[in-house]
C-alpha cells in the first residue's frame, strides 16, 4: 500500500506533504513530485526513472495532476493531501494544518469550516452551483469545439499556404528562367560576332593564298619573244601582292585574341544571401467584437536612453521608430542622415547611413523596414533595410516624383503622405492610387497609420490640429480635435488596434478611440518635441523621438 502523507519531522522546520515511498524505504527523507496508482507508490524525481525503467506501461501523475493520487477527495487539500478544516479569511481560501504552519501562521483571522458551513446546504448560491456548472461545462464544450474547428482550418490554412510558397517559387523559376534565357541569347549574339570575324580572316587568307600560287605558277609558264617583259612584269604584280598579303597578316597578328567570358551580376546573389526566407509566416489575428477589448493606458515609469553615436555631428532629430520581433528597435535619425539600431536595452549595436535625410520610416514584416529618404528638388526614394545577424543592410530603392513626410505599411501596400496628398502604393514602387487630399495650400499632412484591419487610415492635419480618420477608400469618417493636441505630428497604432498621436507644440501623446473620435487619456506630457512614436506591445511601453539625443520610453499600465 501507499505509505506517505502529510508529516513534520521534530527538531527541524522541513515540512514533506508526501514522501516518497521508496525513499523511505531506505530511511531517507525525500519529497515525493509523482504518483503511480498501479503500484500505490509515492516517487520522487530520482526514484520515478527507475521505475520506468522497469514499468514502462505504468500510467503517473505529477503534482499537477495531484487529484488523480491516491485518497483525492473533496475535503483534502490538493496541495499536501490532508484534511481540510479551516478557512483564512485574510487570504479567501481553504486551509489544512499543512497550509496553516506553512502559509497563515501570521494571518489575522482564521475560521473552523463546520461553523462557516451551518446551514450553507439551504442557501441559493449552493442550489444554483449544479446549473452552473452546467453552464460552465457547455461554455468548455463549445469552446471545445471552436477549438477543434480552429485546427482543422489550421491545417488548412496550411496546405494553402504551402501551395502559395510553391507557387512563388515557380513564379522565381521563370523568372529565373528568363534571365537565363536573356543571357545565353545575348552570350550567342556574341559568339556569332566573334565567329564571323574569325571566318572572314579565314576566308581572306585562303583567297591571298591562291591568288598568290596561282601568279607564281602563271610566272613559271612564261614562254616566247616577251618572256623577259612578261616575267618582269609577273614579279612586279607578285611584290605587289606579297606586300598587300604581309600588311594582311601583320594586322590580323596584331589584333588582340578575341574570347568570351561571363561576369555574373554580383547584385542578384548578394539580394538572394540577403535573404531569410522567400517571405514572412506571420500569426494573423482576429478578433470578435465581443473581444476586442480596449485598454486605456496611463504612465507608470519613464526613462531616457542616448541614441547618440560620435559619427553625429551635431544633436540628433528621431523622426522615425520601428520594433522588430526579436525586440531590436530601428530608429533615423533625420539630422543626420542615418538609421541606427539598438538592442534589447536600447543600446547603438549598428547603424546605416543614408544619402539624404530620413524623414520617417515603417515597419514591413519580418526584420525589414522601409525609410522614405528625401533632398528637397534632388532626391525623393524609399529605401528598404533589413536587420542580419546584429547589423543593417541595405536591400532595395525606389523613387518617386515628390517628397515624402511619413510612410506606413499593410499588408504589402504602402501608405505614403506628401504634404497634402495621401497615396498608395506596392511593396515595389508602382504607384496604385491617390486616396486622400487635404485641399491646402499649406503643408497640412504630417503623418499617417492603418488600422490592423485595414479599414481605417488615420492621418494628422498639423496646420488644422487635427486627427482624421478615413475609410479604406478615403473618405472621411470622423475628424478629432482637442485643446491639448497642438500640431500634432507623429502618430501610431498597435497590432491590437490602440491608437497613439502625438501633439508636437503641446509636448504629449494621447491615446484616442480606434475611431479617432474621442480621447481616452493623456498617456505622456512634458516630452520632448515628439517627432515619432512606437507602442511596443511586448513590453507595454510608448518609445518616443524628437529633436534630442535621448529617446523617451514610457512604460504603460
Amino acid at each position: 500500500m501507499a505509505s506517505g502523507g502529510s508529516s513534520i519531522y521534530k527538531g527541524s522546520d522541513l515540512i514533506r506533504d508526501y514522501n516518497c515511498s521508496k525513499c523511505e524505504e531506505d530511511d531517507l527523507n525525500t519529497e515525493a513530485q509523482h504518483f503511480c496508482p498501479q503500484c500505490e507508490h509515492y516517487l520522487c524525481d530520482k526514484c520515478v526513472g527507475v521505475h520506468g525503467v522497469y514499468f514502462k506501461k505504468h500510467t503517473v501523475y505529477g503534482r499537477r495532476e495531484i487529484q488523480m493520487w491516491s485518497g483525492f477527495s473533496l475535503d483534502k487539500c490538493d496541495q499536501h493531501g490532508d484534511k481540510l478544516n479551516v478557512h483564512c479569511d485574510d487570504h479567501k481560501e481553504l486551509c489544512c494544518s499543512v497550509c496553516v504552519a506553512l502559509n497563515h501562521r501570521l494571518c489575522s483571522s482564521i475560521s473552523h469550516l463546520p461553523d462557516m458551513a451551518r446551514g450553507f446546504l439551504k442557501t441559493k448560491e449552493f442550489k444554483q452551483l449544479p446549473a452552473a456548472v452546467d453552464q460552465m461545462r457547455s461554455m468548455l464544450d463549445e469552446l471545445r469545439n471552436a477549438r477543434m474547428k480552429d485546427r482543422a482550418s489550421l491545417r488548412d490554412s496550411y496546405k494553402n499556404l504551402i501551395a502559395e510558397i510553391k507557387d512563388l517559387r515557380k513564379e522565381i523559376n521563370k523568372i529565373l528562367d528568363e534571365l537565363e534565357k536573356n543571357t545565353v541569347e545575348q552570350l550567342d549574339s556574341l559568339r556569332k560576332d566573334l565567329d564571323q570575324s574569325s571566318k572572314d580572316d579565314l576566308d581572306t587568307c585562303a583567297h591571298m593564298n591562291d591568288q598568290l600560287k596561282t601568279m607564281v605558277d602563271k610566272l613559271q609558264q612564261i614562254t616566247g619573244k616577251l618572256k623577259e617583259t612578261n616575267s618582269y612584269i609577273g614579279f612586279i604584280k607578285c611584290q605587289t601582292m606579297l606586300s598587300k598579303t604581309n600588311s594582311m597578316v601583320q594586322n590580323i597578328q596584331k589584333r588582340p585574341k578575341e574570347g568570351m567570358k561571363f561576369k555574373s551580376d554580383e547584385s542578384v546573389t548578394q539580394f538572394l544571401r540577403n535573404l531569410n526566407n522567400l517571405g514572412n509566416v506571420e500569426i494573423e489575428l482576429s478578433m470578435s467584437k465581443t473581444t476586442d477589448t480596449v485598454h486605456v493606458y496611463k504612465t507608470e515609469s519613464q526613462s531616457r536612453f542616448s541614441v547618440q553615436i560620435k559619427k553625429d555631428g551635431i544633436q540628433c532629430n528621431i523622426s522615425g521608430i520601428c520594433e522588430l520581433p526579436s525586440g531590436e528597435v530601428v530608429i533615423c535619425d533625420f539630422i543626420n542622415n542615418r538609421v541606427k539600431l539598438l538592442n534589447q536595452q536600447y543600446k547603438i549595436i549598428d547603424h546605416n547611413d543614408l544619402p539624404a535625410s530620413p524623414w520617417h520610416m515603417c515597419y514591413i514584416s519580418g526584420n525589414e523596414v522601409a525609410v522614405a529618404v528625401n533632398d528637397y528638388n534632388v532626391l525623393y526614394e524609399v529605401h528598404f533595410l533589413t536587420m542580419t545577424r546584429g547589423q543593417l543592410q541595405a536591400v532595395r530603392k525606389f523613387t518617386t516624383d515628390y517628397h515624402i513626410s511619413y510612410i506606413a505599411h499593410h499588408q504589402g501596400q504602402l501608405y505614403v503622405c506628401t504634404e497634402n496628398v495621401l497615396y498608395r502604393y506596392t511593396i515595389d514602387g508602382q504607384m496604385k492610387n491617390k486616396i486622400y487630399d487635404s485641399k491646402s495650400y499649406l503643408n497640412t499632412l504630417s503623418s499617417c497609420a492603418v488600422s490592423p484591419d485595414g479599414e481605417r487610415i488615420y492621418v494628422t492635419k498639423s496646420s488644422d490640429h487635427e486627427l482624421v480618420t478615413l475609410d479604406k477608400v478615403g473618405q472621411v469618417l470622423y475628424t478629432f480635435e482637442d485643446p491639448e493636441l497642438q500640431t500634432p505630428t507623429a502618430l501610431c497604432v498597435s497590432p491590437s488596434g490602440h491608437v497613439f498621436v502625438c501633439g508636437f507644440d503641446s509636448r504629449i501623446v494621447l491615446q484616442v478611440d480606434r475611431e479617432g473620435r474621442q480621447k481616452l487619456a493623456t498617456v505622456v506630457t512634458g516630452t520632448v518635441y515628439p517627432e515619432s512614436v512606437w507602442f511596443s506591445e511586448a513590453t507595454s511601453s510608448l518609445i518616443v523621438g524628437g529633436r534630442d539625443n535621448n529617446i523617451i520610453v514610457v512604460k504603460l499600465c
